[in-house]
């Protein structure tokens, strides 16, 4: 059994608000758990309103199972249009 973390660091270029930035990372948050069935939180909602960082984790049963899955929960979140990656950290234990 191998689990999986990722951190994404996103910018919201729509986001002109607090508001709007909860919006959008709440948004981030549920779409991922409905689809891919992983642990997904923000990490550190204090910074800037037009960033943000999302962490989530997921289990298989080898690492060639947890990249796969990595990596489209990241593709999937590259396709959204409303923000842009700036940092991925990629960890398998």
């Amino acid at each position: 059994m191998r689990i999986g973390s990722c951190q994404i660091g996103i910018s919201i270029p729509e986001s002109f608000s607090l508001k709007d930035k909860r919006r959008i990372m709440n948004s981030i948050k549920q779409r991922l758990k409905n689809r891919f069935n992983i642990s997904v939180i923000e990490l550190n909602p204090d910074i800037a309103w037009n960033h943000g960082q999302i962490g989530f984790a997921c289990v298989g049963e080898d690492e060639k199972m947890v990249n796969r899955l990595i990596d489209q929960v990241v593709r999937f979140v590259e396709e959204d249009g409303r923000y842009e990656i700036n940092q991925l950290t990629i960890q398998i234990y």
